[in-house]
């Protein structure tokens, strides 16, 4: 055998190596999963088992059911850093996330990565820079559970500003481990929310053009609120005109209309309004 045939060989048993090592982990950690699936220990466990596979940062999982303050259900960070990324979030900037906006569409599933749910000029909007940046998260994928016809759950975990971008392969990894991930994770969590529900005050059924139109004090008309919420949410004009299959033209004179009853000049304003109306609640 020559040198090159060596060395190629050494490579190939290198590597099965590595994946029979891989795939030892993950079916041990797998088997923990299995065995804390009534317990309070599944989460960390599902943490555990996903790390075998992939390096990540945060893991948080939180229940979304329809207009409802979302629930975090389990996060691993510590008390200051989750007072960023759970509790600010938790008291009104979700209405903007697009995890939030997917999860409540009962028919997303699967994995999806925020890079791809997100609208065209969402890293440039003020809810990205004001929020999501406070929480130096760079890159954030999501399994998307539905424990109940009711529910969604999304499990995330994310890379922090100094590490890379998922890859592709992290990616097809993360979707190959999917269907285990969601089958015991929709088991474990088919009660969420159940009692922090009961009792709880009505919510309207559109929460985010709601809050706009007191915030707006009856200012704005439907079409407007509806503008608003996009721009928002981090749609340019021509996405916004695509969806609402109307002209660019008529998005910006809706948008300069905006603006001018509610008296400020930019989408910097236009949040510390939202937001500033969303903390009196």
């Amino acid at each position: 055998m020559g040198i090159d045939a060596r060395i190629k060989s050494r490579a190939r048993g290198s590597g099965r190596s590595r994946l029979r090592y891989g795939f030892e982990q993950w079916n041990r950690s797998l088997a923990r999963v299995i065995a804390n699936a009534r317990s309070a220990d599944f989460p960390a466990s599902i943490e555990a088992a996903l790390k075998t596979l992939i390096d990540f940062d945060i893991l948080m999982v939180f229940a979304y059911s329809g207009p409802a303050k979302p629930l975090c259900l389990y996060h691993n960070m510590t008390a200051d850093r989750a007072a960023t990324v759970i509790s600010d979030y938790s008291k009104g900037p979700y209405l903007l996330d697009p995890f939030y906006n997917a999860a409540v569409n009962l028919r997303e599933t699967g994995v999806n990565r925020l890079r791809d749910l997100a609208p065209d000029q969402f890293y440039s909007s003020e809810y990205f820079k004001r929020h999501y940046v406070r929480t130096r998260i760079r890159d954030e994928v999501g399994f998307f559970l539905r424990p109940r016809a009711d529910m969604g759950v999304v499990v995330s975990i994310t890379r922090p500003i100094e590490e890379p971008l998922f890859s592709a392969t992290e990616l097809r990894t993360i979707r190959a481990a999917e269907p285990v991930i969601r089958t015991l994770a929709e088991g474990y969590w088919k009660d969420a929310g159940d009692r922090e529900a009961s009792g709880t005050e009505r919510h309207p059924s559109d929460p985010i053009n709601s809050a706009l139109d007191q915030m707006a004090r009856n200012l704005l008309t439907a079409r407007e609120i509806e503008i608003t919420s996009l721009i928002l949410r981090g749609h340019s004009s021509a996405s916004i005109a695509a969806l609402l299959k109307i002209v660019e033209g008529t998005v910006k004179i809706h948008r300069k209309n905006i603006y001018q009853k509610l008296s400020i000049s930019s989408q910097s304003e236009l949040f510390s309004l939202f937001i500033s109306h969303l903390q009196k609640y």
